[in-house]
C-alpha cells in the first residue's frame, strides 16, 4: 500500500495547472494573432505557429509564449511577439 506524500499530491495539482495553461495559452495566442490580422500557419494542433512577419518567419509556440524569428530574435509572450512584428508593418 503505497501513500501519495503531500509533494507529489502539489506537484501533480501544479503539473495540472500549468497543462491546463499551456492549452489555454495556445487558443489565446493565435486568437491574439487573428484579431491583429497577423498571418500564420497551425503545424502540431496549434502547439507551432508560423507568423509571418515582414523581415522572416517567426517560429512561436504558444503553450510556453517562447518564439524565435528566422534572422535570430527571440523573445517571450504574445503581446511582445506582436510589438515585434507591428514594427516591421
Amino acid at each position: 500500500m503505497s501513500h501519495d506524500s503531500e509533494t507529489a499530491q502539489v506537484y501533480r495539482a501544479m503539473k495540472g495547472h500549468s497543462k491546463g495553461k499551456r492549452g489555454n495559452n495556445r487558443k489565446m495566442g493565435a486568437k491574439f494573432l487573428a484579431d491583429k490580422d497577423i498571418p500564420f500557419t497551425t503545424n502540431n494542433g496549434g502547439a507551432h505557429l508560423i507568423v509571418e512577419g515582414n523581415e522572416c518567419f517567426i517560429d512561436y509556440w504558444p503553450g510556453t509564449g517562447k518564439w524565435i524569428s528566422r534572422n535570430g530574435k527571440k523573445g517571450f509572450g504574445v503581446k511582445n511577439l506582436i510589438r515585434y512584428v507591428e514594427v516591421w508593418v
